[in-house]
Parts: structure tokens; C-alpha cells; sequence
């Protein structure tokens, strides 16, 4: 008889959270509407940036605390979770999959197809 799978309690990756911070940072430092706000793209961005990214693993709340510290003081650590995210930020932009008819990535995309459809005076 095979053994039941259990899946883990009290395992995260603080990775995920040091990488949802630095996509909040940076769409709040964004004016070019070139990024949607959206959970949508949010967590296709990050999720992305994870793939590429060295996960951190805690088991408790102090050692949670601690790991993250940790992540956040690594000025190196810092710069490749930053660089990680730009790179899935533009790759998601790119293609968004955002299910807001307000977004203004699809906004954007609409407009430039209006415009290659529109009548040409030459």
C-alpha cells in the first residue's frame, strides 16, 4: 500500500515575500503605466522572479523573522531580487494576462492595434 502524501505545515519561503516586496516597490515607484496593478500580474511577475531566484525556507515565526532580515540586509541579494523582477515585470508586460478591462497594459496594446488599422493619408 502506498504511503498517504502529507504536505508540509509550517514551511515558507521568505524568498516570495521578499520578492512580493520588491514588486510593490517598484510599481509604486512606476509613473509610465508600463506594469498593471492587478493580483493577475502581480503574481505572474512574481512567480516568474521565484523560478530564477534561490528560495529561503523557514519553519517558525522567529526563524521567518530572521530570514527575511537576512534577505533584506544583502545588499547583493537585494540587487538580484530587484534585477529578477524587472526581468519578469517586462516579460508579463509584455504579454499580460489581466482579466481588468481597465488595465492599461490591454488599454495600451488596444490603442496601438487601433492605430496600425488606421487609414493612412500617403
Amino acid at each position: 500500500m502506498a504511503e498517504e502524501y502529507k504536505p508540509l505545515k509550517g514551511l515558507e519561503n521568505q524568498m516570495e515575500r521578499a520578492v512580493l516586496e520588491m514588486v510593490n516597490d517598484i510599481l509604486l515607484m512606476e509613473s509610465q503605466q508600463r506594469y498593471c496593478f492587478c493580483e493577475k500580474f502581480c503574481n505572474d511577475a512574481a512567480a516568474l522572479a521565484l523560478n530564477n531566484l534561490k528560495p529561503r525556507y523557514a519553519t517558525s515565526f522567529q526563524g521567518s523573522l530572521l530570514t527575511l532580515e537576512a534577505i533584506q540586509a544583502d545588499q547583493e541579494l537585494q540587487r538580484l531580487i530587484r534585477l529578477e523582477v524587472v526581468k519578469a515585470m517586462e516579460k508579463v508586460a509584455a504579454n499580460p494576462r489581466c482579466p481588468e478591462p481597465e488595465c492599461p497594459l490591454l488599454l495600451r496594446d488596444a490603442e496601438a492595434i487601433e492605430l496600425e488599422l488606421a487609414p493612412s493619408d500617403s
